[in-house]
């Protein structure tokens, strides 16, 4: 399927938001010839000549929405360059500002601005710091082998005995383990932030697409029915 799956409008109208309008149009983008081309070349894996085809399809109609995300989405994941990502983010959602994908897009954003901050932060002179402070976590993990290779000196043995008192209470039983992750079938409307909600109780859907990134080709890239795989969180 494609990146983001487009229920019918006229169903989930009022949940939505979309109307048949915009459906409409992002149809018939995504049935563009070089927009089509350029997702065939995603579905290969060969993002350089993907890039090229939703560069042509941009040029031949800068009005055209749909090549704008995936050019957005080849920046951000395949191709880093975060200021190119976020152009063709924003410019997407200037294209259509009624998507229902807008909540998820303006994510995206947020998430590219916070890589583009840390890759400045390294390149301005942090980087030796962070060098710095490896170099001092294993001079301090060495410290902590010889000091645990050293020998042991034996404590004394004691002379007094010690009992146990008759209200002493056996120790807890160990709680069973908890299972480290859970299966979910994906549903009509399901986004990996509405997932991560269900489960986590915020929108932090991270682990679950690292956790699923061999059958998805980006977060978005959801089916009705699909089986995910969720990590749950040690407690």
């Amino acid at each position: 399927m494609r990146f983001f799956y487009l229920p019918l409008c006229l169903a989930v109208l009022a949940l939505s938001g979309c109307n048949k309008d915009t459906a409409t149009t992002e149809a018939q983008e995504e049935q563009n010839p070089l927009v089509k081309q350029g997702q065939s070349y995603m579905d290969a894996h060969d993002y350089a000549q993907a890039e090229t085809a939703f560069k042509q399809a941009i040029d031949k109609n800068p009005k055209m929405a749909r090549p704008y995300l995936d050019l957005a989405i080849i920046y951000h994941q395949y191709k880093p360059d975060y200021v190119a990502s976020i152009y063709y983010y924003k410019r997407y959602l200037e294209l259509r500002p009624d998507t229902e994908k807008a909540g998820f897009i303006t994510e995206q954003i947020t998430k590219v601005q916070m890589a583009l901050a840390n890759t400045i932060l390294q390149q301005s002179g942090a980087t030796q710091a962070i060098k710095e402070l490896k170099q001092l976590r294993r001079e301090n993990a060495e410290l902590k082998r010889q000091l645990a290779a050293r020998p042991k000196v034996p404590a004394p043995e004691k002379t007094v005995t010690q009992t146990i008192p008759k209200s002493a209470k056996p120790a807890p039983a160990p709680a069973p383990n908890k299972p480290t992750h859970q299966v979910y079938t994906v549903v009509s409307g399901d986004t990996l932030t509405k997932i991560a909600k269900k489960f986590y109780g915020n929108s932090n859907y991270d682990p679950i697409y690292e956790a699923n990134k061999d059958r998805m080709k980006s977060p978005g890239d959801l089916r009705v029915g699909q089986t995910l795989v969720i990590p749950m969180p040690a407690k």
